[in-house]
C-alpha cells in the first residue's frame, strides 16, 4: 500500500520520514528521555526547518524551471488548484518561517541573554513545527493523488504533473 508511493515519490517520503525521526527525537528531548534536559532537541527542532527550506526551495526552483519550459503553464495550474494551493503554502511556510526565525535573532537575539533567549528557540520551534505541518500537509496531499491515480499511470494526471 505505502511501498508504490514511497517508489513512485521519493522525495515525499525521505522528507516525511525526515520530520517524523526530528519530530521523535525532540519529543524524546522535552520528555527528559537524554541528559541534556531537552536543550538540543529543541534546536534541532528549531534549526532543521532550515535544512528542509533548502530542500524544498531546490524542489521549487526545479518544478517551476520545468513549468516555465511546459507549452501551457497557466492551464497546467489551473488545472490543480488545490495542489497548486498547497505547494506554494509549503514553499511560503517553509521558507519563510526560517527566514523570520532568523530575522528574529538578528533583530533581537543580541538584546536577549538568559530566559529570553530560551523564549526566542520557543518561537524557532513554533515555525519549525509550522513548517513541518505544512511539509506534511502536501505529503498527505500526494499520498491521497496518488491513490486516486495509480490505476491510471501511477502519478500522472492528464499530462499534468509539474511536481515530479
Amino acid at each position: 500500500m505505502v511501498q508504490p508511493f514511497v517508489r513512485t515519490k521519493p522525495l515525499q517520503a525521505l522528507k516525511l520520514g525526515a520530520i517524523l525521526g526530528v519530530l521523535g527525537f525532540g519529543i524524546a528531548g522535552v520528555a527528559g528521555l537524554f541528559p541534556d534536559g531537552g536543550l538540543d532537541s529543541l534546536l534541532i527542532l528549531a534549526f532543521f526547518p532550515m535544512v528542509l527550506a533548502l530542500v524544498i526551495g531546490a524542489e521549487a526552483l526545479l518544478a517551476g524551471s520545468r513549468l516555465a519550459r511546459a507549452d501551457d503553464p497557466g492551464s497546467r495550474l489551473r488545472s490543480r488548484p488545490f495542489y497548486t494551493a498547497i505547494r506554494v503554502l509549503e514553499v511560503v511556510a517553509t521558507i519563510g518561517a526560517p527566514g523570520a526565525f532568523y530575522l528574529l535573532i538578528v533583530e533581537v537575539g543580541s538584546e536577549v541573554a538568559g530566559p529570553g533567549a530560551i523564549g526566542l528557540l520557543l518561537y524557532g520551534v513554533g515555525f519549525g513545527l509550522l513548517a513541518f505541518g505544512a511539509v506534511v500537509l502536501r505529503t498527505v496531499v500526494e499520498y491521497y493523488d496518488h491513490r486516486q491515480n495509480r490505476s491510471t499511470s501511477g502519478h500522472i494526471r492528464d499530462g499534468n504533473d509539474i511536481s515530479e
